[in-house]
C-alpha cells in the first residue's frame, strides 16, 4: 500500500499565491494601460483631424493637398470635389467611417463657399492592436519579471513566516511520554504561538490523565499487595477452622467456638477489604470533585448517624457558627467517621466532642483545625506516630481491627494540604487534630 501524497507546504502555497496574485495584478495593469493608451490615442487623433479639417477648410484648394488625409465636398448630397478616396456622407461633427477596409476618423463641417456645402476630412485610424502592440512586448516582459519576483519574495517571506511552525514541529517531535521534555514555546507568529499554547494545554491534560492512570495502577497494585499481605493470615485461619469442621467430629461447644472464630475472622477480612478500598478511593480523588461545604453541618450528620448505632455515647459538636471549607466532603466525612468509631471501638470512649476552627492570622485564615476529643483510654506518646501508618495498631486496642483507620485519616489530611497530630484531650482521652487547607 503506497503512502498518500503529501499536501503542499504552507511555504509553497504562499509562493504560489504570491505568483498568482502578481499575475492577476499584471493582467489588470496591462488592461488598464491598454485602455488608457487607446483613449489617449483617440483624443490625440480627434485633435489632429480637427486641426487638419480647419487647415483644409481655410485653404484655396483643399483637394490639392491630399497627402496624409482624404477629403470630400458635397452639396445637397452630391459630390462636388474629392480626393481619390471618397468619404461617405456624414453629419456635422466627428465620426468614424470605413472605406475599402480602411478606418478613418472624420470631421465634417459646413463651408461658406459654396453656401450649404459640407466638407468631410478624414485621417487614417490605425487599429487598436497597432496602438497597443507597440507596448505589448514591454508589458509582457515586465509581467513575467513581476510574477517571478513575487513568487521568489513569497517563498522567501513565507519561509520566515513558517520558521516558528518548523521550530514547533521539531520541538513537538522531541516530546516523549516520560515527561522529561517540556512542551514547546515559540515566538514570531501569532498562529504558531496559539498552536504552541494549544499543544501545551493538550500536553498538560495528557500528563494529568497519564498521572491519574499511573496513580490508579499504583493504587491497584498497592491494594492487591496489601490485601494479599493482610488477608493471608485470617484466610489461613479460616481454612484451618473449616478443615477441622470437615475432618473431625466436634461437640457442640467446640463447634460453636469454631463458628464464632470464623465469624470474627470474616468480619476482620471484611473490615480490611473495606478500608483498603477506601484508601484506594482516596488516592484517586480528582481536583474537579472538590466542593464548598460547611464542616459543622457535616460533623452534625456524622454524629447523628453514629448516635443511632451507639446511643450510649454522648457526641457533641462544638461550634458557634458555620465553618466553610473547600475540599472533598466525602473524604472529610470518612475521616470523621473513622475517628469516632476508633474512639468508641478501640478507645472505649463514652463522650466525644467534635469542633472546627479557623487558624492563622485574621487576614489569612485559610487553614482549619478539625478536632475530635474523647474520654477513652488514650494512646501512649511513643505510639502516636506509628499508628498513623498502614496496618499499625495501638497495643492497648480493645477490639481487633485492620490497622487502617488512622491511616485513612492521615491520607485525607495530606490530600487536603495538611497533617494529623495526636495529643492528650481535655476530656481525658485522645485528641486528634486535622489541620487542613480550607481555601
Amino acid at each position: 500500500m503506497t503512502a498518500p501524497a503529501r499536501s503542499l507546504s504552507v511555504r509553497a502555497r504562499v509562493a504560489w499565491a504570491a505568483g498568482l496574485a502578481a499575475a492577476l495584478v499584471v493582467l489588470l495593469v496591462a488592461a488598464l494601460t491598454a485602455i488608457t493608451l487607446v483613449s489617449n490615442e483617440s483624443r490625440q487623433r480627434d485633435r489632429r483631424v480637427d486641426a487638419v479639417a480647419e487647415a483644409v477648410g481655410g485653404g484655396a484648394n483643399p483637394f490639392a493637398r491630399g497627402r496624409g488625409y482624404v477629403a470630400t465636398m458635397r452639396l445637397d448630397g452630391a459630390v462636388l470635389q474629392s480626393t481619390p478616396v471618397t468619404l461617405p456622407p456624414a453629419s456635422v461633427g466627428l465620426s468614424t467611417e470605413v472605406v475599402d477596409g480602411v478606418s478613418y476618423r472624420v470631421r465634417t463641417r459646413e463651408l461658406n463657399r459654396p453656401e450649404g456645402a459640407l466638407l468631410s476630412v478624414g485621417i487614417p485610424e490605425p487599429p487598436t492592436r497597432a496602438v497597443v502592440g507597440r507596448l505589448a512586448p514591454r508589458i509582457a516582459v515586465g509581467g513575467v519579471l513581476a510574477v517571478v519576483l513575487a513568487t521568489l519574495l513569497g517563498w522567501l517571506f513565507a519561509g520566515r513566516a513558517v520558521r516558528p511552525l518548523r521550530e514547533l514541529i521539531t520541538q513537538t517531535r522531541t516530546l516523549t511520554s516520560d515527561g522529561q521534555h517540556t512542551p514547546p514555546r515559540v515566538k514570531g507568529a501569532a498562529e504558531a504561538e496559539e498552536l504552541a499554547e494549544a499543544i501545551t494545554d493538550m500536553w498538560s491534560r495528557m500528563n494529568s490523565a497519564q498521572e491519574r492512570t499511573r496513580t490508579a495502577l499504583d493504587s491497584a497494585r498497592g491494594f492487591a499487595a496489601s490485601a494479599a499481605h493482610e488477608l493471608r493470615t485470617p484466610l489461613t485461619a479460616m481454612r484451618a477452622d473449616l478443615d477441622i469442621v470437615r475432618t473431625l467430629p466436634l461437640s457442640k461447644p467446640e463447634l460453636d467456638e469454631i463458628v464464632g472464630d470464623l465469624i470474627r475472622t470474616q468480619r476482620r477480612v471484611e473490615s480490611t477489604v473495606t478500608a483498603l478500598g477506601q484508601l484506594a478511593a482516596g488516592e484517586l480523588m480528582r481536583p474537579e470533585d472538590r466542593a464548598r461545604f460547611d464542616v459543622i453541618e457535616l460533623f452534625d450528620r456524622v454524629a447523628q448517624d453514629l448516635r443511632r448505632t451507639h446511643p450510649e455515647v454522648r457526641i457533641t459538636v462544638r461550634a458557634d457558627r458555620s465553618v466553610p471549607m473547600t475540599g472533598w466532603p466525602d473524604g472529610i466525612r470518612l475521616a470523621a467517621d473513622n475517628l469516632l468509631r476508633n474512639a468508641i471501638t478501640h478507645g472505649g470512649a463514652t463522650e466525644i466532642e467534635l469542633s472546627a476552627v479557623p487558624i492563622g492570622t485574621p487576614d489569612n485564615r485559610r487553614m482549619l483545625a478539625l478536632r475530635v476529643d474523647d474520654n477513652g483510654v488514650g494512646l501512649p506518646v511513643d505510639e502516636r506516630e506509628r499508628v498513623l501508618q498502614r496496618f499499625e495498631r495501638g497495643r492497648a486496642a480493645r477490639q481487633p481491627g485492620s490497622g487502617l483507620g488512622l491511616a485513612l485519616v492521615s491520607q485525607q489530611a495530606a490530600l487536603h494540604g495538611g497533617n494529623v497530630v495526636l495529643s492528650d484531650s481535655h476530656l481525658g482521652g485522645l485528641c486528634v487534630t486535622l489541620t487542613v487547607d480550607g481555601s
